[in-house]
């Protein structure tokens, strides 16, 4: 496959990557702020994608189907679970 995508795919995991430590390092300076759970759930969110997009990149690279299957159910999966909580945590802020 073209290598521009396997490029894009590695930025978009240092992007989400640098989001997620963003998010982390925020919760982390003021852990009893009123969004510091939320915070967290995004930046585990965030995490999780630069990580299956990563290896998505590597699947294409690869050439390996197995690897690129793994990563968009986990993807899939994680973002779920996440959102669910996510959900949860909004509500019962309001």
């Amino acid at each position: 496959m073209n290598p521009l995508v396997v490029d894009g795919l590695i930025v978009l995991g240092a992007v989400f990557g640098w989001r997620a430590a963003k998010h982390l390092s925020r919760v982390f300076r003021t852990p009893e702020s009123e969004d510091s759970s939320i915070r967290l759930i995004l930046a585990i969110r965030a995490f999780i994608i630069a990580v299956t997009s990563v290896a998505f990149a590597l699947g294409i690279a690869y050439g390996s189907r197995a690897t690129m299957l793994i990563a968009v159910v986990i993807l899939a999966e994680e973002l779920y679970e996440t959102g669910v909580v996510l959900l949860i945590l909004r509500h019962h802020r309001s």
